[in-house]
C-alpha cells in the first residue's frame, strides 16, 4: 500500500479487528510495572468486548486504571515476515457492563457462540468483568513504513507516520 487510502486503511483495520480472537492487554501494576495478559475477545454493534477474570493481576491493574492498552496482532502462521506482522494497537477506557442486562446477556450468547461451550461454565462466576472497549487512538502497522495513526472510538485512520 504505497499511497495513503483511508478506505483501503480502514478495511484492513477491520480484518484485522474481525479476525482477532483474543487481545493483549496492558496496565499499569501496583509496583508500576505493567501488567500484561491476554483475553478473548468479540465483537458486537461494532464494539470489542473482553470478559476476564479479577483474579488475574492484568485484570485487577485494567480494572483499577480503567484504563489500558490492547493489541491485536497478525497469527504468526500467516505473517509474510515474522518482523513485520500486522497489527494493532490503541489505547482505550472501559465499561463495565451491568450483571443481567440486556447488553450482558446478549454479549454473552456472542461470547458463546463464538468462543465455545466454556461461557457456559463462566457466565455466572463472579470474578469475571464485562467490559466494553472504548477506544481513543492508537497505531496500525501492516509493514515496514506501513504505519498509521489511528484516532478515537471508531480507530478511524488519519495520518500516515513516517520518520522524522
Amino acid at each position: 500500500m504505497n499511497e495513503f487510502d483511508p478506505v483501503a486503511l480502514g478495511v484492513e483495520r477491520d480484518r484485522l479487528l474481525a479476525e482477532a480472537r483474543t487481545v493483549l492487554m496492558a496496565a499499569p501494576g501496583d509496583d508500576a510495572m505493567p501488567e500484561m495478559g491476554v483475553t478473548p475477545v468479540v465483537r458486537m454493534d461494532g464494539a470489542l468486548y473482553i470478559y476476564p477474570s479479577r483474579l488475574s493481576a492484568h485484570v485487577r491493574a485494567v480494572l483499577a486504571a480503567g484504563k489500558a492498552a490492547f493489541m491485536v496482532i497478525e497469527d504468526e502462521s500467516k505473517a509474510q515476515n515474522i518482523w513485520a506482522r500486522k497489527r494493532l494497537k490503541f489505547d482505550s477506557e472501559l465499561v463495565e457492563i451491568e450483571r443481567n442486562s440486556d447488553e450482558f446477556n446478549a454479549v454473552c450468547d456472542v461470547f458463546a457462540d463464538t468462543h465455545g461451550p466454556t461461557m457456559g461454565l463462566i457466565r455466572d462466576f463472579s470474578d469475571f468483568h464485562l467490559l466494553r472497549l472504548r477506544p481513543r487512538g492508537g497505531v496500525m502497522v501492516l509493514g515496514f513504513a506501513q504505519a498509521y495513526r489511528l484516532s478515537g472510538e471508531a480507530l478511524d485512520v488519519t495520518e500516515h507516520l513516517r520518520s522524522g
